[in-house]
This record gives C-alpha cells, sequence and structure tokens, in this order.
C-alpha cells in the first residue's frame, strides 16, 4: 500500500515512540526505581526525547528531480494513488492516500473537538470561581489555612464550591484554591495536609506543567504511548507533593485518611486543572507513602545510569527498525538532475552485496504502452462493477474506455459505462460494465481502465522512486551488468507514466534490465553486486 511521506513518519514514529515508552517503564519496574523526584525528571526527558527523534535520526530522503519540459504531459500523479506490480498482481490495495487522508482527518478533527474542550474547561474554571464563596475569618479551618499559607510559604485564596467534589488549584498571579463542602467537616491535621498539598501545587507552579501537559493530550490524544508518559509526570508530580506534605505536617495517617476521604466520592471535573486525587493514581500513591522511600545516590546514579545506557540503545534500535523518510525533493523542473558522486564501495571497503531474490527487476522494452489508472472497486452485480479513483486521476477517464477487473482468480474485460460528476472526499467513481459475470461473493477488486496508448515508446516497469513524482523526471537507477552479477547506477530520464509502467526518454534501451525495488539505502554506492 501507497502511503503519504507525512503518514509514513507518523506511523513509524509514532512506533519509535511506544518502544521507548515501552522500555523505560520496563526499566524503571525492573530497577525499582522509586524516588518520584527522579521519576519526574525520567518522564519529561524521555518526553523531551520522543519529540525530538525526528530531528536526531537520519532520514531516508528521495531526491526526484524534474527533467527540462515546464510541466507534467499527464495532469495525475500516477504511483502516489496506484501500486507497483508485486508477486501477486492481480491483488492489489491503492487506496493508501485515501486512508492516510482519512486518518490524518479524524486526527485533526479530534484535536479541534478536544481544543474545544479544553477551552470550555477553561471557561468552567472561572465559572467555578465565580460561584464559589469565600471562607469567612471566623470559621474553624481559618486559622489552619493560614498556619498551612505560613508553613508552605505561598499565597493562595480559599474558596468552598458546591460543584467540585474534589480540591481543585488554578490560577498564576492570583492563584485560587476551590475545596469542596465536605472539606470542613474533616478534622483539623487532614484539613492542614490537604491545604499544604493544594498549596505546595502553587508554590511549584504545577498549574503551569498541567496546562502544557494538556495542550500535549490535545495534539497527541491519538498516541497512547505519548499520553501514557503525561500520565506518569503527572503522578510522579503528585508523589513528590505527597511527600512534601508529610514531611512539613508529620501527619502521615490524617493525610492518607484525607486521600480515602475524598478518593470514596471522587466526581471527574472536566476542567484543566490537577484535582486532589485521581482515583487510578491512589494505589501507587498511597504506596509510595507507606513505605519508606530509601535509595542510596550511588544505587539511583547506577540505576539512571543505566536507563540512559539501555534507553539509548532501544532509540538507536527503533530508528533502526521504523526509519523516517523525509519529503522527497523536487528541484526546478528547468534543471536536470545531477547525480551525486557515490562510490563503489563503503568506507572498510566492502562494496555491498544484495540478494536477488530480495529485489525487483524489469526489463526494457520498445512497443505500445498502454496508459492506465487503477484502484479498488466493488461488484455492484455480477456484471457490473463501481470503481473508486482520486479526482485528479478521473479527468483522463471517459465513457466507453476499455477497463477490466481483477479478482484473485480471474480477469474479466469491460468498457466504461458511466463516470460520475459527484465529488466525495476528493474521490469520484465510474461504473465498469463486464463482458462476462463474476460470482456474487467477490465483493472487493481490483479496476483497471485504459485511458490511452503510447505508440512505439521505449517503457519499462514503474520504480518505486517514481512514487512522488509527476511527469519528466530524472532518476538515478541501478542497471543490471556483467551477466546479471552486479548492478551499475545510471541516470534516467522518464515521462509518462502508468499505473505499473513508465516511459523512458533517454539513458537506457530496450532489452536493458534495472531494479524497480527502493534501493535508498545503497544512495552512497555507484556498483553492487547480486547475489544468486
Amino acid at each position: 500500500m501507497n502511503l503519504p511521506v507525512w503518514f509514513y513518519d507518523l506511523l513509524f514514529w509514532s512506533a519509535q515512540v511506544a518502544l521507548l515508552a515501552l522500555a523505560a517503564t520496563a526499566l524503571i519496574r525492573l530497577l525499582r526505581i522509586r524516588p518520584p523526584r527522579a521519576l519526574v525528571i525520567h518522564w519529561r526527558v524521555l518526553l523531551l526525547v520522543s519529540f525530538l527523534l525526528p530531528v536526531l535520526q537520519p532520514w531516508h530522503r528521495q531526491t526526484i528531480a524534474a527533467g527540462t519540459d515546464a510541466a507534467p504531459r499527464l495532469p495525475f500523479s500516477p504511483a502516489v494513488h496506484m501500486l507497483m506490480p508485486l508477486a501477486n498482481p492481480h491483488w492489489r490495495f491503492p487506496r493508501g492516500a485515501m486512508i492516510a487522508e482519512l486518518t490524518g482527518f479524524l486526527i485533526l478533527l479530534g484535536v479541534i473537538v478536544r481544543f474545544a474542550f479544553f477551552v470550555l474547561g477553561l471557561l468552567k474554571l472561572q465559572q467555578l470561581r465565580r460561584a464559589s464563596s469565600p471562607i469567612p475569618p471566623g470559621v474553624a479551618c481559618a486559622g489552619v489555612l493560614d498556619q498551612a499559607r505560613t508553613l508552605v510559604g505561598a499565597q493562595a485564596e480559599f474558596r468552598v464550591s458546591t460543584e467540585v467534589d474534589s480540591p481543585v488549584t488554578f490560577g498564576f498571579s492570583a492563584p485560587v484554591i476551590l475545596l469542596p463542602e465536605r472539606f470542613l467537616r474533616l478534622d483539623a491535621e487532614s484539613q492542614a495536609a490537604v491545604a499544604c498539598h493544594e498549596l505546595l501545587h502553587v508554590h511549584r507552579r504545577d498549574w503551569f506543567h498541567h496546562l502544557g501537559e494538556e495542550i500535549l493530550r490535545v495534539g497527541f490524544w491519538f498516541h497512547p504511548a505519548i499520553l501514557w508518559v503525561v500520565s506518569r509526570v503527572r503522578l510522579s508530580r503528585e508523589q513528590v507533593v505527597d511527600l512534601e506534605v508529610i514531611r512539613l505536617t508529620r501527619a502521615r495517617r490524617s493525610y492518607v485518611k484525607a486521600l480515602l476521604e475524598f478518593a470514596s466520592r471522587n466526581r471527574v471535573t472536566a476542567v484543566p486543572a490537577p484535582p486532589f486525587l485521581v482515583e487510578r493514581q491512589l494505589v501507587e500513591r498511597v504506596s509510595l507513602m507507606l513505605k519508606e522511600v530509601r535509595m542510596s545516590r550511588t544505587r539511583l546514579v547506577v540505576s539512571l545510569s543505566a536507563v540512559v545506557v539501555i534507553g539509548g540503545a532501544v532509540a538507536i534500535l527503533a530508528v533502526s527498525a521504523f526509519p523516517l523518510k523525509a519529503s522527497s525533493q523536487a528541484p526546478s523542473q528547468t534543471t536536470a538532475f545531477v547525480a551525486p558522486l557515490p562510490t563503489t564501495t563503503n568506507s572498510l571497503g566492502i562494496k555491498p552485496v544484495v540478494n536477488a531474490n530480495a529485489i525487483w527487476t524489469d526489463q526494457v522494452k520498445r512497443g505500445d504502452m498502454p496508459v492506465q489508472v487503477r484502484g479498488r472497486a466493488i461488484l455492484l452485480a455480477p456484471n457490473q462493477a463501481r470503481l473508486s479513483l482520486p479526482e485528479l486521476l478521473m479527468t483522463d477517464v471517459h465513457v466507453g474506455e476499455p477497463a477490466s477487473v481483477d479478482t484473485r482468480d480471474k480477469s474479466v474485460k469491460g468498457h466504461v459505462g458511466r463516470v460520475s460528476d459527484q465529488v466525495v472526499l476528493g474521490v469520484r467513481t465510474a461504473d465498469i460494465t463486464l463482458e462476462s459475470p463474476l460470482p456474487t461473493r467477490t465483493a472487493l477488486v481490483d479496476g483497471m481502465v485504459q485511458t490511452t496508448t503510447l505508440p512505439n515508446v521505449i517503457y519499462v516497469g514503474l520504480p518505486a522512486q517514481a512514487a512522488h513524482s509527476k511527469g519528466p523526471i530524472v532518476l538515478s537507477m541501478f542497471k543490471i551488468i556483467d551477466n546479471g552479477t552486479q548492478a551499475q547506477r545510471v541516470n534516467v530520464r522518464f515521462d509518462h507514466a502508468s499505473a505499473t509502467t513508465i516511459q523512458v526518454l533517454s539513458g537506457l534501451e530496450p532489452g536493458d534490465t534495472i531494479i524497480l525495488s527502493d534501493m535508498s539505502k545503497y544512495d552512497q554506492f555507484s556498483r553492487i553486486q547480486i547475489a544468486r
């Protein structure tokens, strides 16, 4: 399936981040790294590395240059929407671009919806603030709150809200802490612990970090690994605050009691502010507070060093297993392609060896070259199929043109009976009338329409490098020489392209054999060996 470069890179970058997150989680558990301050740094660094991966790693860039003609002669980009013929030329999936576009649309729609909820959440915070009431100075807990301010060294306004079930802290210049009504019924020690917890968030400016994480969650809502790492950052931050509360108040039991009290009736408020307790964090937070967190500095340094080393190795493995590809570069169409000066060997003096079974080759021919468009089709009736193609490809499809439908078992000829004028998501349809019926159990088939024929031209199978090209181009190809034992790099100028073939203007002669597979990993070589 041919995929746009941006979609390919998004998938592979997602896989890289998933591997890193999986390895980081496993290492933390294996090495039993428990100090929350170290974990906060660990998870934040992992987030940073994840977003730097596309910048730090080498990309496999395909260089495509235009010929001297000013514009393509065919009004379509053939290989983006059509497949290379593989082992079974009758079973193709040419709708990769359409799938990518639909996925991109859904991702963008999700970002817009979640951003709208984010903005509504900010407005909800302001509404909660206006609807809340200040704590009168004469209330019993007022003195406890004043002591907590002094103990933590942070100032914030405490207000009581009937619309929250858990304390919520937000605000920059004038921070506000909303307290539920049941806070007033807690004992003094529990009130002090809860107040210290929220004031520590104010002192640490955690709402700023929380908003940044919310923006990440909005932009990468579709990425489970990013969401997981963000959740670990938040858990570790809460654990840091928990331990600091216990250090300041020396009221471990009362603090745990307060956590359990709010966990029993904790209604999640859809606002971009950290609640006092997220129920799924309860077990890990309480477990850490009830255990002595002791880890020597030496062991911590050694463990974190191991995480860095092993994590780096996993990153290299992930980049190697899922390499990104940069967008193809197309120089000016008035400038001919100038190939680099590759070498026949690498830095160690070794000429690369390629297995003949791992490459796809084709022989250059002279003759009439059919120009075809190809796509997936749905069988509407035993003798009728509906072909779906991007609107740009449909400009050359007309009623009466020869067509065919392929299944795994047979190919049936026909002609175009109708071309739809309606465009849905950039796609138009054409109905193919078949000369003989197909079994009704066949649903999805491979449809092809022959739009024209180029008489007496030199042509060859469509190379992988032409997947992002339009019209006249010059590509650097490998031509088989020495009775199939080696391949030499040559520059070939191509012109008209079809679903499976492309016209050769210069650089090759009828009878030459070239490698059509993607050989970008050998860009630095001018010659390769072929093992049979």
